[in-house]
């Protein structure tokens, strides 16, 4: 078996003495050498496998080396033959690395994780073990690093026994070398992180000077506490979080708090009774389809049990309509009790639904036994439902009545029949839906259901004798009935229910109760299961229920959050003062002291200076104040009853426009149809959106792959930041809901705190812009009607939810991993402050806790509020985890996108149908570092030591995030390929997409030599790579001005604009769906690749045009695309689909259907990893380059013929300038041209690869170009001779020639580098060289001459 020697001086041990094999060892060297540094991510994607078929094999061949060793034997040779011929080969350094980590890493791990119980000495040594276990022969250990011959090649020498001994000896290496490694290490990173983390705390005291000079411009920043009516008002309401609010002085964020807590309060315990229906849906669905012992007429009437549990109340005022008072009480009682037994009868083992056979168990953590999973019965279920409303009700009617049963101010914002309503009939109350209501009209009842909620009109109102019509008069009745404006009560719309009481409030049924006419109420739609009798339509009517259960839990839930906010609005305003800040509500006697007359005085008695006595009823009045009042320029409007807690206190105008939220309408008054197309063109965008995001594989995994990253940011990424856990958590119940039953409570207290919320970003940005789209469309009101939008719903839900849930649990994990690490450090710091210390509030759920607003006082400064640690202490463990909850969730918010926290005007931009992709995000990523700059400076600033040092460690997260690490990728990239940043900068000026110039490009792969073969775009996984790129463009614009020699002037305009560029492109930049129609009207994508050619017939354009539209809005998961060939439209596989196809059929030479050879690994790895590997295609970017600059020199040559061809007499000037003009515009076309010639060899094109991209291009004068030499237009002399031709219309020019000759004369040869220079000026630049004299020199003869 001999080592040959390479050409090249490569010494190669080839383990074979058969010739024919020798030369394929040989062969197969050579062409992965010729392969640089291995297929970057295909390698890295081929590595895992390898690793863990090499840890295999390193294990077989334990027992195969003692048994060469005993007999003399080469059976190891033969097993590692076979693990050789199944796992993949892979290359470079960056490969080996990750098939080393698997290798060895994870069986090690998983040996620490089985003997975490033993002592760490012995893990240490078990670890050792392992690892020299699975070591296999082409291991080499640190001993190896100085002989010159490798353990592969020396055992391959060696046989039997010899060849034994050796494997044993590099195994006992690996275990030395791996025990002393794993005791070592953590000792020495350990000490570093030790140096590292004191040197942050020891020089925090050190920057808490600097920070409280910065703490004190963001404090006057925010002090304002006049409201003035300055430009500086519109901008803070649209720029900034809670802007609406901004005539509130400085408290306008917690009041925004406050509103986004009310709307979320239904939302989240609505979405537990859904959680819960979704539960008991599915355990249902598998006791039909898997048990089979529960069939359609047993489901329907559990479904019609689940519903007389709930709402037994409508059970009995259908079926005992007579029964009133405790009779009526106690039955309701009985019915309710009755139907849990009918649910419980259907449960247990061997029963209808058998709950060990359906697989709905758990892990006894005591016994470790599997037992049901008792939570998830649906008795259980339901009892938690029932639990719930009950507890919600009566909380409820707490806030409505005090203790002695007095009505409380928030009492009188509801009406007198719903309380009475709700008062007796707590915990069995239900609301009642119509889906004549909900679909606005739309819902047709049968006819024959029509026809007996006809009949029962013409007999409750007599009309066989009070009309000569009665059919038509009971149509004209029933169409008022069921007409949602009917039920418009006092400007407030009841979309999805009648009044609690069904009383009709207008029209000629007024007063009377739907509850007594139920041949109305089914025509009406009512949504109900116990209307259904056919066992078929369980499924349907267990959707019934889940929908009016979660309806009823909506509205009284509404009703408590609104209460809620009310009164947590005035304990903000009556705690102004502690807080740093002016109160914004003014009582009438606060107006009366400015002077402000607040009194109606026709209701004011002049000699008591009270209310007037009524003389019918002997009490007071009601009003007595003064609807709104004006002080200072600024209308103040009254509160009224309605708003509880805030009665008869006054706010400006705009605070209380703002808190009612009128409805958002861009198309208010716009004719139907120019709405309705708007609404279509907004409609494409969400469908681009939602295709390009949630229906991406890719999108979801870098949504992922972004939380560690944002964790990083503020220092959250490691233990305390509980990553595994807030996983777990976010993406609890995603496929199935009952998974989401072990975490319920960690959920609904992540809930209440707003980390984890019922959409993800992005989504709720789709789903905003979808809902307004399909609002009011005639079209889709007539699908409503006829049914089909349902049935499409509940045809795609089956996907939809599942991706829906995966894609916002990415967005929930990010928020609670920061959730947990603020936590944790703000514990940490409490624990380590002395009692003297002080913590800042700013939390509003701290300051609307009774138990914690009573602990806060104003700081010395005066400017924040604060909390001493001491009485923080005193107050108990249950105080001090609430209140590091609530500071821990309001700075987790701020350091992560949080869709509710979005500026108004981003939010209105989402609007526009033609600009902004997903202009959210972006805005938040600003918002979210600006919030963890400030906080940081807070916390440097800050009188407490333990909070200077998270500020210091938040501060370099933070830098380490945004410049670090990107930095430190690229360095990674450089070093591991052998790449220099010369390359990398070379392939972003002249060969990159527009969206890769100023984006973080790691190189990963180099050809044999060093030419950069492979990229990854770093900036598309990095959420905070937006932030880098205005830094970037100026960085280039300063480069490129450098390069061109620019002047200091220019540069900085170039840089500022381009920066401001980069900024404003994702708020600007056209639509996904737009930019594809303006590329299909153009012909050409604006990377420059031909979407049709100008000969194509008008159909074959207009075929490749709406495939390309098409191509361009399609889901990213959608496994083709379509394209159009000289054989019509084909149906192509995308790239990941090949690669499946070439993996399944074990293909490694598999061309695609565009001839390309498929990197298999590379596709794959990039498909989970949503790294993708950007591959420059040099040639055919320097191509488009050549036929670009071709292009402009044309135009520049045509500009200035046009100048000869005038009609007017002009100057010499003008021509002498013209022609200067037009040569400058040439010159710096084929500037760019020659610097992407430069860069392109700079990238390891060869001279004549460019000359043939030049000579395709049809590019003249291509050898002068490549020397970098310019040449200026020649003068054309029939234009010349056309010019000087004197008509009628036309005036003889005198043209100069020979001014002109000497410009062009002085021009040829002038070097393609740096700022052009005008004729008449020396250059002096080393670059003007010979050549270019040689040049100049030909020229001048050719135009003395005549002759070249």
């Amino acid at each position: 078996m001999p080592t040959v020697t390479l050409p090249d001086g490569t010494n190669v041990f080839i383990d074979s003495n058969d010739p024919e094999e020798i030369q394929r060892k040989i062969a197969d060297f050579k062409n992965r050498k010729s392969g640089g540094s291995g297929s970057g991510l295909g390698e890295i994607g081929k590595a895992p496998i390898a690793g863990l078929i090499g840890a295999v094999q390193g294990a077989a061949t334990v027992p195969t080396t003692v048994i060469d060793f005993a007999f003399d034997t080469d059976v190891t040779d033969g097993v590692n033959d076979f693990f050789e011929s199944v796992k993949p080969d892979v290359e470079g350094t960056a490969g080996k690395t990750v098939e080393m980590l698997f290798q060895f890493g994870v069986p090690g791990l998983g040996t620490v994780k089985a003997l975490s119980g033993l002592s760490k000495a012995k893990q240490i040594l078990a670890v050792g073990a392992v690892d020299a276990a699975v070591a296999t022969d082409n291991i080499d250990t640190f001993a190896d690093m100085f002989d010159k011959e490798s353990d592969e090649e020396r055992i391959k020498n060696l046989q039997g026994r010899e060849a034994a001994a050796a494997r044993f000896k590099e195994r006992l290496q690996v275990f030395a070398e791996t025990s002393t490694f794993v005791y070592g290490f953590p000792k020495v990173l350990g000490g570093a992180a030790k140096l590292a983390g004191g040197g942050l705390d020891l020089a925090a005291p050190y920057f808490n000077a600097l920070a409280k000079g910065m703490d004190n411009k963001f404090g006057a920043v925010a002090s304002a506490e006049k409201a003035d009516k300055s430009s500086w008002d519109w901008i803070r309401k649209m720029f900034t979080y809670g802007g609406e609010y901004q005539q509130t002085a400085k408290n306008n964020r917690a009041i925004m708090d406050v509103t986004q807590a009310q709307k979320t309060y239904a939302t989240n315990i609505a979405s537990e009774i859904g959680d819960n229906m979704d539960k008991v849906q599915r355990t249902m669905l598998q006791a039909v389809q898997k048990g089979g012992k529960l069939n359609a007429d047993d489901s329907l009437e559990l479904v019609k049990s689940i519903t007389a549990y709930r709402t037994p109340l409508t059970v009995v005022e259908r079926n005992f309509p007579g029964l009133s008072g405790d009779a009526k009480k106690a039955k309701m009682i009985k019915i309710q009790n009755e139907s849990l037994k009918k649910i419980e009868s259907f449960e247990g083992k061997g029963n209808k639904i058998d709950y060990e056979t359906l697989g709905i168990t758990r892990i006894d953590e005591k016994t470790g036994k599997v037992i049901i999973d008792s939570n998830n019965k649906i008795s259980e279920v339901l009892k938690n439902n029932r639990g719930l409303f009950a507890l919600e009700q009566k909380l409820l009617f707490d806030l409505l009545a005090d203790k002695k049963g007095i009505v409380t101010v928030a009492g009188k914002t509801l009406d007198n029949a719903f309380k009475e309503e709700l008062e007796r009939n707590i915990g069995m109350y239900g609301t009642t839906l119509y889906r004549q209501i909900i679909d606005k009209g739309n819902f047709k009842p049968a006819p024959e259901v029509y026809e007996r909620a006809l009949n029962k009109i013409v007999e409750v109102f007599d009309l066989n004798n009070k009309s000569k019509n009665p059919r038509s008069r009971a149509e004209q009745i029933f169409k008022q009935i069921s007409d949602p404006e009917t039920f418009k009560v006092s400007g407030t719309e009841k979309t999805q229910e009648l009044l609690a009481t069904n009383i009709i409030p207008t029209g000629l049924l007024k007063g009377k109760k739907l509850k007594s006419l139920p041949e109305i109420r089914e025509a009406m739609g009512e949504i109900t299961p116990l209307n259904y009798k056919k066992g078929s339509e369980w499924k349907t009517a267990l959707e019934d229920e889940a929908f009016a259960a979660t309806a009823t839990m909506t509205k009284i839930a509404t009703l408590v959050g609104d209460i809620k906010a009310f009164d947590d609005i005035k304990a903000l305003n009556d705690l102004a003062k502690v807080r740093g800040t002016t109160s914004f509500l003014k009582s009438a006697d606060d107006l009366e002291k400015l002077g402000v007359e607040t009194k109606e005085l026709s209701k004011i008695d002049p000699n008591t200076k009270e209310l007037k006595i009524d003389p019918k009823t002997g009490e007071q009045v009601s009003g007595g104040l003064l609807p709104d009042v004006e002080h200072n320029g600024v209308t103040y409007i009254k509160f009224g009853e309605k708003q509880g807690a805030l009665k008869d206190m006054y706010a400006p105008i705009d605070f209380v426009k703002a808190l009612e939220e009128t409805s958002f309408n861009i198309t208010k008054g716009v004719p139907d149809i120019l709405a309705n197309t708007y609404k279509g063109l907004l409609a494409l965008k969400t469908v681009g959106q939602y295709n390009k995001t949630l229906l991406s594989f890719g999108a979801h995994i870098r949504n992922n792959t972004s939380v560690p990253i944002m964790a990083m940011m503020n220092g959250n990424l490691g233990p305390s930041g509980n990553f595994v856990d807030a996983f777990k958590k976010s993406f609890a119940g995603v496929l199935d809901p009952r998974g989401k039953t072990k975490y319920q409570a960690p959920i609904k207290d992540s809930k209440s705190y707003g980390i984890n919320v019922s959409r993800g970003f992005q989504l709720q940005e789709i789903a905003e812009v979808g809902s307004y789209a399909t609002q009011n469309v005639n079209l889709i009101d007539k699908l409503k009607t006829k049914g089909i939008t349902d049935q499409f719903l509940k045809a795609i839900n089956v996907v939809r939810k599942p991706i829906e849930k995966t894609y916002t649990g990415s967005d929930n994990a990010a928020r609670w991993v920061n959730w947990n690490g603020e936590q944790s450090k703000l514990a940490k710091a409490i624990v380590n402050s002395s009692d003297d210390a002080v913590v800042p509030v700013v939390a509003v759920k701290n300051f609307t806790d009774p138990a914690i607003s009573k602990l806060i006082e104003l700081s010395p400064t005066g400017r924040e509020a604060v909390i001493n640690v001491g009485k923080l202490k005193a107050a108990g463990d249950d105080v001090i985890e609430r209140f590091i909850k609530g500071e821990g969730a309001d700075i987790a918010l701020n350091v992560t996108p949080t869709y509710s926290r979005v500026p108004e005007l981003v939010k209105l931009l989402k609007f526009i149908p033609f600009i902004g992709n997903f202009t959210a995000f972006p805005a938040e990523i600003f918002r979210n570092m600006g919030n963890t700059l400030q906080r940081s400076i807070k916390e440097l600033a800050s009188t407490n030591p333990e909070l200077q040092k998270i500020g210091m460690r938040r501060i370099t997260a933070a830098l380490g995030t945004t410049v670090a690490l990107p930095v430190g990728l690229v360095e990674t990239g450089k070093l591991l390929t052998g790449a220099e940043q010369e390359q990398i900068d070379a392939y972003k000026r002249s060969f990159a997409a527009p969206w890769e110039k100023t984006a973080t490009m790691i190189p990963t792969e180099t050809d044999a030599a060093g030419n950069i073969t492979a990229f990854i775009n770093y900036s598309y996984t990095n959420p905070y790579d937006f932030l880098q790129r205005p830094v970037q463009a100026v960085f280039n614009a300063v480069s490129e001005g450098d390069r061109n020699e620019a002047s200091l002037m220019s540069i900085a305009t170039n840089s500022t604009t381009d920066a401001i560029g980069e900024m404003a492109e994702p708020f600007f930049s056209t639509s996904l769906a737009f930019n594809a129609f303006l590329e299909a009207r153009e012909g050409k994508t604006e990377t420059g690749r031909t979407i049709y050619n100008e000969a194509d017939m008008l159909g074959e354009k207009s075929i490749k045009q709406f495939i390309h539209i098409f191509n361009s809005i399609a889901p990213t998961a959608l496994p083709v695309k379509f394209e159009v060939d000289a054989d019509g439209t084909q149906i192509v596989p995308k790239d990941f689909i090949t690669s499946v196809a070439a993996l399944a059929t074990g293909k490694e030479d598999f061309i695609s259907p565009k001839g390309r050879s498929v990197n298999v690994a590379e596709n794959l790895t990039a498909a989970f990893t949503g790294l993708k590997t950007v591959r420059p295609q040099l040639e055919k970017s320097l191509y488009y380059k050549a036929a670009e600059s071709k292009r402009a020199i044309r135009e520049t040559t045509n500009e200035f013929n046009r100048l000869l061809r005038s009609n007017s007499e002009r100057d010499s000037e003008d021509f002498i300038q013209g022609y200067i003009n037009s040569n400058e515009d040439r010159y710096n076309s084929l500037r760019t041209l020659y610097t992407a010639i430069e860069d392109a060899r700079t990238l390891g094109v060869s001279d004549y690869v460019i000359r043939e991209q030049l000579k395709i291009a049809k590019v003249a004068n291509r050898d002068q170009v490549m020397l970098g030499l310019f040449n200026p237009s020649e003068i054309n002399p029939d234009v010349l001779a056309f010019s000087r031709q004197q008509t009628p219309s036309k005036a003889g020019q005198f043209v100069p020639i020979g001014e002109l000759t000497e410009a062009q004369i002085d021009l040829t040869g002038r070097s393609l580098q740096g700022q052009f220079i005008q004729p008449g000026v020396q250059s002096n630049r080393p670059s003007a060289t010979r050549a270019s004299d040689v040049l100049r020199q030909e020229e001048m003869n050719k135009i003395l001459t005549g002759k070249p």
